[in-house]
């Protein structure tokens, strides 16, 4: 009920307070209709005498206190529990300012409820005096406005919080009216500008950010006060803090009725992003124009072994486009047997934490050209870890390389056998001629000795045996003779045959019978019975294993006791080939002079040529194998090396 009202109901209250219990002659309806407009009143009636005695407490009083009219009509109202004592006071000096000669007058205080809610009233008062100018009636009209009050507070707090939370935000937030004047600013203003945002309300926006930024931002600022949203995506050149790379958002402000009533605007300062954007973008730039332009081969490919990239450099050497090997398996590029395993090496790689022995080395790798050709490589592989793990391989195409190497060891090999014919080429051929005829004559002799011995009746145990010996030898002398004048003439037609370790070691053993007798040395054998039968020559590999048996037996003489001399055959860990062994107990070697031990005309030996071993490895190698020497832990040296089951070639 509004408080236009309020001159009807006093109306009412007057002649029925003044007549009821005063005056004989009250009208029963006129009072009676009073109660009841009372009743369906919303507004607080209270109407208080002269000494402050509640006399009137309408129902309305009641449903909001919680107190029924009879148990506060009577009471006084400062001794009544309905208004807190810390708000008498300034309703007493109210109520003592009408004594001094007021009608009426406002106030705003809380009424205590039963339950002990305090509730915001308004009051509007109005005095009745009597003939002689006294206080004779007070009477009060009050509104509960303790809900407004809470949605003023909800409301206050709420903006409150609102200011808050937008001056926490590190980006510029305004609101402009229609003339485009500020009606709030945020701490961004502070950030950005250096100005203090309170100092910005009120000024049009132009005056704070300067003539050049507000040329560029005002179609914004119109389209948003036409009702459309607004973005604005580059530089604006500021009057404070200088030119900016900002992102702006301009979208209308509304009324309650939909008008649109201004403008807000949010800003982000990206200057910072957009330079290393353009940074990261020209660094990507360069490093692509690097790894397009680079002369090796880059792949790239992730955990699963898939190629995401793939260099023109790559394209090269192995014929694909990078369209087409890309997202497809590294192993398209590797032969069969090695692809098929390159899976499990990742995951093995992973599974050992990554003590792998393949990332930040370079190895020789075999690849795999498109058209199936097999490519000689040489690779380096390193990771990178972000928030994806990849692999990349640099490669090098030494296939020319290692053809040169190989002809050029090709041409040593024909450089060493000319340098030999030509030093030792008219002794050898005379010696080769001179000894084949005592040779023969020497096996005619045993031969013709023991058929002389066989046809006697009695045979002697020791004579028919060094007979048998003497032919051997003689033979086998022959052989080497054979062998000296065909390598005279560098023809090794037919000189592949098939043996068995045993064999070979007790050839070079017999011929080195005597120096080992001599030298007191002790011949460990161990040959393993899985080992199978090899295609060799067998008059080289018997020169092989005589050159290092009998360095072994030089380096044993300067061991004062306990010789040693080892030799092994066994299946080599690659397939389908010997690892065959020749170590020894001696003084071992230098690691400086176990780097060049393979270099031509290098020796330890007073009276060596250095040839001997190269040429070992050189015809290892002709069998398709490799030589190799280490130092052993116990000490002396060890010399091994493999020699495939089915030999190459030998022309």
């Amino acid at each position: 009920m509004s408080w236009a009202f309020l001159g009807l109901e006093f109306r009412w209250v007057v002649h029925s307070v003044l007549d009821s219990g005063e005056h004989s002659n009250a009208v029963p309806d006129e009072s009676g209709l009073f109660d009841s407009l009372l009743g369906l009143s919303d507004l607080l009636v209270v109407v208080l005498d002269a000494t402050g005695t509640i006399r009137l407490f309408n129902r309305s009083c009641e449903t909001l206190t919680g107190y029924a009219a009879d148990e506060m009509i009577g009471q006084s109202i400062w001794s009544s529990p309905l208004i807190p004592e810390d708000e008498k006071p300034p309703i007493l000096r109210a109520i003592a300012s009408v004594r001094a000669g007021a009608s009426d007058f406002r106030h705003v205080n809380h009424w205590q409820t039963r339950a002990g809610e305090l509730r915001l009233i308004h009051w509007r008062n109005t005095v009745l005096r009597d003939g002689n100018g006294d206080i004779h009636r007070l009477f009060a009209t009050g509104i509960d406005a303790t809900e407004q009050e809470r949605a003023v507070h909800a409301r206050d707090h709420q903006r409150r919080e609102l200011h808050r939370l937008l001056d926490a935000f590190p980006s510029l937030v305004a609101c402009l009216d229609r003339n485009l004047r500020v009606c709030f600013a945020n701490h961004g203003y502070r950030d950005w500008f250096n100005l203090e945002p309170a100092d910005q309300v009120g000024r049009h926006v132009e005056e704070i950010i300067g003539a050049r930024a507000f040329e560029v931002l005002e179609p914004h600022f119109r389209a948003a006060l036409d009702g459309q949203k607004s973005i604005y995506h580059g530089e604006v050149p500021y009057s404070h803090g200088g030119t900016r790379f900002i992102h702006g958002t301009y979208v209308p402000s509304r009324d309650d009725a939909g008008n649109i009533e201004g403008i807000y605007l949010l800003a982000v300062d990206i200057t910072r992003e957009h330079r290393l954007h353009w940074q990261l973008v020209e660094q990507v730039r360069r490093s692509k124009a690097i790894v397009d332009n680079a002369l090796d081969g880059i792949i790239c490919i992730d955990t699963h072994g898939r190629i995401v990239g793939f260099n023109p450099a790559a394209e090269q050497i192995f014929g694909y486009a990078s369209r087409e090997v890309s997202g497809k398996n590294v192993a398209i590029l590797m032969p069969e047997r090695t692809g098929d395993q390159h899976d499990d090496f990742i995951r093995s790689y992973f599974e050992n934490d990554n003590n792998g022995n393949v990332v930040g080395e370079r190895r020789e790798v075999t690849g795999r050209h498109r058209d199936g050709t097999l490519i000689e490589l040489l690779l380096a592989v390193t990771e990178i870890k972000d928030r994806e793990h990849y692999f990349i391989g640099f490669l090098q195409d030494i296939s020319q390389r290692k053809q040169a190497e190989r002809e050029a060891r090709y041409h040593f090999t024909n450089l060493a056998h000319v340098t030999r014919v030509g030093a030792l080429g008219e002794v050898a051929a005379g010696l080769a001629h001179e000894l084949s005829q005592p040779l023969t004559a020497i096996a005619a002799n045993a031969e013709a000795c023991l058929m002389r011995v066989a046809a006697t009746d009695s045979t002697d145990p020791v004579l028919e045996p060094a007979l048998r010996q003497i032919s051997n030898q003689s033979q086998r002398a022959g052989e080497i003779i054979d062998y000296l004048r065909r390598f005279l003439r560098n023809d090794h037609s037919g000189d592949l045959e098939t043996c068995t370790p045993g064999e070979l070691f007790d050839r070079v053993l017999m011929l080195l019978h005597h120096e080992i007798h001599v030298s007191n040395i002790q011949v460990l054998r161990d040959i393993d019975h899985h080992v199978q039968p090899c295609t060799l020559n067998r008059v080289q590999i018997e020169q092989v294993l005589f050159n290092l048996v009998k360095n072994a037996i030089d380096a044993l003489e300067k061991v004062g006791s306990r010789r040693e001399l080892q030799l092994r055959c066994g299946m080599s860990s690659s397939p389908d080939a010997w690892k065959v062994s020749v170590g020894d107990n001696g003084p071992g070697m230098q690691p400086e002079h176990l780097e060049r031990l393979f270099h031509p005309f290098f020796t330890t030996k007073s009276d060596g040529l250095g040839q001997g071993l190269p040429i070992c490895r050189t015809i290892v190698e002709r069998h398709g194998g490799c030589l190799e020497a280490s130092v052993r832990p116990e000490g002396g040296m060890m010399f091994s090396f493999n020699l495939p089951l089915d030999s190459p070639n030998h022309d």
